[in-house]
């Protein structure tokens, strides 16, 4: 089946369509599939791109970078799979339902989705603003709302299907800090449980990935920002983020991609409303 979507800058044609065989453990068997990744322009949502189109996965790419999306793409295609991306902001229901239904329409299916994308926000609860608050919630929380909205429909006409969100372990810890993140993470958990119970009978899992701190450029630009509000240099401040790791050891998104390629495998089709935390132990120690 040739691809036809239009070469506007809204989308780019795929070259390799999916095809419905569920993966199994094997990573050549994701060889076909179709991944949806919003936030896929940097970090976490750049590295599953990378991850699933090495091992044959076509891939839908959303976000709002429009740079860091075209940059993706070019990364994916580098491994011989074809990147259909569309610049998206997940806030928007309206603009994530196009987006997904023009990414099913052009590959024909989509097995499994990311809900990746996701900003910090402030980290001074006294001096953060109601705006501030909205833009955390909406990103984080609704748009991950969205973005199952999209698809679900979807999986349920198909009866399979794998939902994953990134959460984070600030989802199940309290702290002084980057409150709003904390909350809209810990609304993702639960959005996950309940979502696990609405699909269940469907065959499609819902989890979430709750990774530890992980060095993507967000993370980096925002470590960087309290190491200078805290009079220190940002190689101090993660060393003594690090320690306070039972491992001893930040998380990678090597780390975050082997979980993703585990869940939706089918091996993994009975485990549903679960958080898998890679953070070197940090959960376990709160």
């Amino acid at each position: 089946m040739e691809a036809n979507f239009d070469q506007t800058g809204k989308g780019r044609r795929v070259r390799r369509l999916g095809v419905e065989t569920p993966a199994t453990g094997n990573p050549r068997d994701m060889e076909g599939m179709v991944v949806a990744i919003t936030g896929a322009g940097s970090g976490i949502g750049r590295g599953l791109a990378e991850y699933f189109a090495e091992r044959g996965s076509a891939v839908a790419a959303f976000d709002v970078d429009t740079d860091g999306l075209e940059e993706t793409g070019a990364h994916v295609e580098q491994s011989g799979v074809d990147c259909f991306r569309v610049p998206l902001d997940v806030s928007d229901a309206q603009a994530t339902q196009k987006a997904i239904a023009d990414a099913i329409a052009e590959l024909r299916h989509i097995d499994a989705l990311f809900a990746n994308a996701g900003v910090i926000g402030p980290s001074d609860f006294l001096a953060s603003t109601p705006e501030e608050w909205s833009r955390v919630m909406n990103v984080n929380v609704l748009g991950v709302v969205n973005s199952c909205h999209a698809v679900i429909p979807h999986m349920m006409e198909r009866r399979r299907g794998r939902i994953v969100a990134t959460a984070s372990y600030n989802a199940f810890r309290a702290g002084p800090h980057v409150i709003p993140y904390r909350v809209s993470k810990a609304g993702v958990m639960m959005l996950v449980r309940s979502l696990s119970l609405v699909m269940g009978p469907y065959g499609v899992t819902v989890n979430a990935i709750s990774p530890g701190v992980t060095m993507t450029p967000m993370q980096r630009h925002h470590a960087q920002r309290t190491a200078e509000e805290s009079g220190v240099t940002l190689e101090e401040y993660l060393a003594e983020r690090t320690a306070k790791i039972p491992m001893q050891h930040l998380t990678e998104i090597q780390d975050v991609n082997a979980i993703a390629g585990f869940l939706v495998s089918e091996e993994a089709r009975l485990i549903t409303g679960q958080s898998i935390a890679p953070d070197g132990g940090v959960f376990a120690s709160s």
